[in-house]
């Protein structure tokens, strides 16, 4: 072997070498976790800022790596080629060199580099950052012209404003996150309900008017501590002369304070200090009205229904239950949404919202004029149903098994086989 085909066994080491690190560098890069970088940023870790400035414009990196790796690649082939044509007759020399030089570069060039660096994306991508940037430089006019080229097709076809990570994207991680064990179930529920938290409207959420105890102007200290008595609440919505017309809201905190100073006596009224009531209508999204309520510094606000008339009550509290579930008063335990009491049979709390029994339970409740389970059986049955009553409704059988007054607390559920139509049973 003479001095020269030593030269281009040298050289065509040095371009398979070139062509792994250019693979490495695009599979380490593309395989990077985000959140993982942006760890290694809020550390400080010597290179990362470099290299999250590099992977946050795919748009240069791509046509730097793409380049290079081409370069290198035809270098080897011609390398190849005249290292062949030195010892073979010109027939076996263009095969031999096709076949040699694809082998070395798909083994040693492509899968070898790119498999190692997809399972050490951070730890490579620090390491190779900086020879990147100086490719970056060498190759500046095609890397210029391509990523111009390449930002024009993006915006031709409408994807210069794609998102680079989804919402379903995420959320099929917690799912993985929750298989493999790395997020404990409870957490992973609670994650989902943060993205169906903007989803949700108030109406979904609020205690209807029906429910609400109210308090009427000029009601003294007595008859409040006999209301009080009965439901112990934090806060309560004030009339004057009928109940469409919501004056103010009576906290009991505030009231303790008056009394403990003696400003109040027994036959006095407890209404003349009020807090100032905050109306919503009841179909405003719960992500807005939760961040309304916490930049006013208030608890509770009164929900209106398109005509303005008063729907209901909402309370920072109950917001925060559709992220974390039901919280329950202090010294009380927590009501169950819902309790399964055999296979495919449920005893559920009416309040449930049709979009958590549609997922929780495998139910399929179509969408309506009402938010609840307790809604969708006042629409089935178009009266007020009393304990017992009981209907079906595709593969679904539902009976009332608790009424307090006209208001249905809780349903059992049982699913079965598929049915068309909904009747009485």
């Amino acid at each position: 072997m003479d001095t020269s085909d030593v030269i281009r066994l040298v050289l065509l080491g040095v371009a398979v070498v070139l062509s792994a690190f250019f693979a490495a560098s695009e599979a380490a890069f593309l395989s990077l976790q985000r959140g993982r970088l942006a760890a290694l940023v809020f550390d400080r870790v010597k290179g990362a800022e470099r290299v999250e400035r590099m992977a946050s414009r795919p748009e240069k990196l791509l046509p730097t790596v793409l380049t290079g790796n081409n370069l290198v690649n035809v270098a080897a082939a011609a390398l190849g080629m005249a290292l062949a044509t030195s010892y073979l007759s010109p027939n076996w020399a263009v095969g031999a060199s096709i076949g040699g030089v694809t082998v070395l570069l798909l083994l040693f060039g492509e899968i070898l580099p790119k498999t190692i660096a997809a399972k050490n994306a951070e730890g490579l991508a620090l390491v190779l950052v900086r020879p990147l940037q100086v490719a970056q430089v060498l190759f500046f006019p095609i890397v210029w012209v391509l990523e111009k080229y390449s930002s024009m097709v993006a915006r031709f076809f409408g994807l210069s404003g794609t998102r680079l990570v989804t919402e379903e994207e995420i959320r099929a991680l917690i799912d993985v996150a929750e298989t493999e064990g790395v997020v404990e179930k409870g957490e992973a529920e609670m994650l989902e309900k943060v993205f169906h938290f903007g989803d949700r409207q108030v109406r979904e959420v609020m205690t209807p008017r029906i429910e609400i105890v109210w308090l009427e102007m000029g009601t003294t200290l007595q008859d409040f501590l006999s209301i009080y008595a009965r439901r112990t609440h934090t806060r309560f919505p004030v009339f004057e002369t009928d109940r469409e017309n919501v004056v103010g809201i009576l906290s009991v905190k505030d009231l303790l304070k008056e009394v403990a100073q003696g400003n109040i006596q027994p036959d006095e009224s407890v209404t003349t200090a009020l807090r100032p009531v905050h109306f919503v209508p009841e179909a405003k999204p719960v992500d807005q009205l939760f961040d309304e309520l916490r930049e006013r510094g208030q608890q509770m606000a009164i929900t209106v229904n398109e005509h303005g008339g008063v729907a209901g009550l909402v309370t920072l509290k109950q917001l925060l239950e559709v992220i974390v579930g039901p919280v329950g008063e202090e010294g009380e335990p927590v009501e169950e949404e819902f309790v399964a009491i055999g296979e495919g049979q449920f005893d559920v709390n009416a309040g449930m919202s049709i979009l958590e029994a549609n997922e929780k339970l495998g139910m399929n409740l179509p969408e309506g004029d009402y938010q609840t389970l307790a809604g969708f059986i006042l629409e089935q049955l178009s009266h007020i149903p009393q304990e017992g009553e009981a209907f079906r409704h595709g593969n679904m059988r539902l009976e009332v098994k608790e009424m307090r007054g006209v208001k249905i607390q809780r349903v059992e559920v049982r699913l079965l086989g598929q049915h068309s139509n909904s009747t009485n049973s």
